[in-house]
């Protein structure tokens, strides 16, 4: 209700935990039954979507902001990210400005995920590498 409040467009049925952080919360959209597991930091710079049914677990932090590195003064540079329905980013994984989880995808635990995760595929690691296709399901 508060992030509602404060212009975030939640469904009525996602859940996010009370120890979640979420930086300017008009940025933010959740879809039905999405949830943002306790811990979770999300630093919507710009739009971060979350798809229906996607799951974002524990300590996960999504980063939606950046630097130009040659740039003199280090603009910050805000970029959205996405995340389709029926993803799960696990528990500690970083997602990146500007990128991308397809549907069904899967970031790993403490998974650095700097570009787009495609559609039902599984990536792990640092930097996020592809593991294996994801059994896909209706």
């Amino acid at each position: 209700m508060l992030l509602r409040t404060f212009g975030a467009q939640i469904s009525k049925t996602a859940r996010v935990y009370p120890t979640t952080i979420v930086w300017y919360p008009p940025n933010l959209a959740m879809g039905a039954h999405a949830v943002m597991g306790p811990g979770v930091i999300c630093y919507c710079m710009d739009r971060v979507v979350i798809g229906d049914y996607a799951i974002v677990s524990q300590r996960t932090h999504l980063c939606g902001g950046t630097h130009d590195p040659d740039d003199r003064h280090f603009q910050l540079q805000p970029k959205p990210i996405t995340i389709g329905a029926h993803a799960w980013i696990a528990a500690e994984a970083f997602v990146g400005p500007g990128v991308h989880v397809g549907e069904g995808a899967i970031v790993g635990a403490r998974g650095v995920a700097v570009k787009t995760i495609p559609d039902w595929e599984i990536w792990a690691g640092n930097p996020a590498r592809k593991i294996r296709d994801r059994q896909r399901y209706e």
